[in-house]
């Protein structure tokens, strides 16, 4: 009898527990998006190549697939341009900051799509090792910082889709 109630409360506790899991997860996933969003609301751009000013159409977030996602739109005095970059999660190395912070990959998992000119459509351009997140003013290494932590806290879970 003394077996089959250690047994319980051994379960009991195993359920619990669960919950507590799964909403630290979600804290540790919503601290990083958060860090990433004040760096891009911090920029004037993601990265070098666009014309005009850069507005955020969706900010960071995690999709149903553990991809990563960000849309921006730059525009001019007649039309715009939008941008998208996605990548796995689980798979980003490091946090770099040279002129832009950058989220980077081992390999080629960053996809960049672009439309034309005037358009909404977006088409697949490029595949590249870096995700751009923005260059923040004031330059201030803290926010690599700040990103590193966050992403260090998302990678303790395994599963951090």
């Amino acid at each position: 009898m003394k077996k089959v109630f250690i047994l319980f409360v051994l379960f009991f506790a195993f359920l619990h527990n669960q919950p507590a899991f799964a909403q630290s997860k979600k804290n540790a996933q919503k601290e990083f998006l958060q860090q990433l969003n004040t760096v891009l609301k911090k920029s004037l751009r993601h990265e070098s190549g666009y014309e005009g000013k850069m507005l955020i159409d969706t900010p960071f977030a995690i999709n149903r697939e553990g991809l990563l996602c960000v849309t921006l739109r730059y525009t001019n005095d007649s039309t715009y341009q939008r941008v998208r970059l996605e990548a796995p999660v689980k798979d980003i190395r490091t946090v770099r900051y040279d002129l832009y912070l950058i989220l980077e990959y081992g390999d080629d998992l960053v996809t960049k799509y672009e439309s034309e000119w005037g358009s909404a459509a977006l088409k697949e351009v490029s595949r590249g090792s870096w995700f751009h997140v923005g260059a923040p003013l004031p330059e201030d290494v803290t926010y690599q910082q700040k990103v590193q932590q966050a992403l260090d806290k998302l990678k303790k879970f395994k599963s951090i889709e």
